[in-house]
């Protein structure tokens, strides 16, 4: 899998990109809430640039497949930790879940598949609270 620089419009087109295809198919209705959210615009993302970035991330995750005959593809927790972390700042950060949460919503049907993304990026982009003395 390629590596993006952190907080990059790539490293957020992928994920992105990631929220729509987890479940296995890329619904229309998702497509027109990631546009309706106005995250590309945000964040500075070209229609072009992004549209390369689902296709590198298609070829990855096929490169990488540990189940290919099952016709689903497995994303490692490490693999994903280090996806998730390469958004580091924390506006951006909340940019993008608000966006990942209006895309996995747009057909009506939450697959498992989303919800362990989404969940586990609220686990590794929570800041850890300072207990008091």
């Amino acid at each position: 899998m390629r590596s993006y620089p952190t907080d990059s419009p790539k490293a957020i087109s992928r994920l992105l990109a990631l929220t729509m295809i987890v479940d296995g198919h890329l619904a229309p209705s998702e497509l027109k809430a990631m546009h309706r959210s106005g995250i590309l615009q945000q964040v500075g993302i070209a229609e072009d640039d992004f549209d390369d970035v689902v296709r590198d991330l298609c070829e990855d995750l096929l490169a990488t497949a540990a189940r290919r005959c099952s016709q689903e593809v497995e994303i490692d927790v490490h693999l994903l930790d280090a996806l998730l972390g390469e958004l580091q700042d924390t506006t951006l950060r909340m940019a993008v879940m608000k966006a990942m949460l209006d895309i996995v919503h747009a057909d009506s049907v939450l697959d498992t598949r989303e919800t362990l993304l989404i969940e586990r990026a609220f686990k590794v982009w929570s800041v850890p609270r300072l207990h008091a003395a």
